[in-house]
């Protein structure tokens, strides 16, 4: 955890050598854009001496091209913002002020699809938004904003995982009107955006997990920053009142479904696996993708293992999901494989309930 201790204790001193002297801090008048800018980019220049930053290949566009989308749909869409990884293990993330956003290579590995990193992003986003690090230093003088910070950093977080401090957020004096606006807001920007808002609850549901789990230090002085179980039951809450299906698959990225095709003798053949376990091939391309697309409606139920199961009718058997038909097998479906269609829909059922039941323990294990 020492690099991230480091890591706030730079942008903190660069924030506040950037703005001493110059009356940024006081209590009078909010910042313009321009100081708040200079600001960050002092900021920013202080974290890039020190610690190496990816600046190229497919992490550092993928967060560039999200960041962008979600500053573009901010508030704040003329800030020269920017979006970059610095190569720290610790899943973290911080918003500079004046639009310079970090994310940390833990980061990257921590979340599970790109609408959790958009997630992040758009938090990150809203906190400039809302200019929520000016405001710190303004509701009380240079002196009073360190000292809120500097407790994080004396603290002993040697036993909080890289989560919580995710959940604290890297700039954690943020207090619980500004956590519940940036996480309030970043939802919104979601919603307006490709990626699914159902995102933002997924992440803060294995952050909790995390927390509990490892539990950190008592939050003392802290204690006016939001609890993870309370953004976790707010974003909640909000997702219903507007009527977002809770549909948690595609943000947390489990039961993958995914089919490959190949040529053979002339007909396209197709190959369907669930995160990455082949289930079945069959020589109709068209079939297995029919049956990938009735899978996903399937998977969507975040199923249980039993809920798939085969039914025969004469010489057809359906293998059946819920109250779904994934397939329907016939004999020379199963001639191929040397089985009968009720032994091939068999083979099929137990590979199918084998990934459901790999996929829970694994999400029960890892979150």
């Amino acid at each position: 955890m020492q690099p991230v201790r480091s890591l706030l204790a730079c942008v903190l001193a660069a924030a506040a050598l950037a703005g001493s002297g110059s009356g940024a801090l006081r209590a009078a008048a909010a910042p313009s854009d321009g100081r708040e800018i200079q600001i960050g980019r002092e900021s920013a220049k202080s974290v890039e001496a020190q610690y190496k930053i990816i600046a190229s290949g497919p992490d550092a566009e993928r967060v560039d091209r999200i960041g962008r989308q979600m500053a573009a749909l901010s508030a704040r869409p003329g800030l020269p913002w920017s979006f970059k990884i610095v190569d720290l293990p610790e899943p973290n993330a911080v918003a500079l002020p004046g639009g310079f956003v970090y994310v940390t290579r833990g980061m990257l590995g921590f979340v599970r699809s790109e609408h959790e990193l958009a997630a992040v992003l758009a938090h990150e986003v809203a906190h400039t938004s809302h200019r929520h690090q000016m405001e710190l230093m303004r509701r009380g003088n240079q002196a009073a904003f360190l000292v809120i910070l500097a407790a994080i950093l004396t603290r002993d977080v040697g036993a909080a995982t890289g989560a919580h401090l995710v959940s604290l957020g890297l700039l954690a004096g943020y207090t619980r009107d500004m956590e519940r606006q940036a996480d309030l807001t970043g939802l919104e920007l979601l919603i307006r955006s490709s990626y699914t808002p159902v995102a933002a609850l997924t992440l803060m549901e294995r952050i909790r997990r995390e927390e509990v789990l490892r539990p950190g230090v008592d939050p003392g002085d802290l204690r006016d920053h939001p609890r993870t179980e309370e953004r976790v039951a707010y974003l909640e809450a909000e997702l219903k009142r507007r009527g977002i299906p809770l549909l948690r698959r595609p943000a947390a990225n489990f039961l993958r479904v995914a089919v490959k095709t190949a040529v053979e003798n002339g007909r396209e053949a197709a190959e369907l696996y669930i995160n990455e376990g082949l289930v079945l091939r069959l020589p109709d391309a068209a079939r297995v993708q029919a049956m990938a697309a009735a899978l996903n409606r399937f998977f969507d139920m975040d199923p249980e293992p039993g809920q798939v199961r085969s039914e025969s009718f004469g010489a057809v058997v359906e293998i059946v999901g819920g109250r779904l038909t994934l397939l329907r097998l016939a004999r020379e479906d199963a001639a191929g494989a040397g089985l009968s269609p009720a032994d091939l829909a068999a083979q099929i059922v137990a590979r199918l309930q084998d990934a459901i039941r790999k996929d829970r323990l694994e999400r029960r294990f890892k979150g």
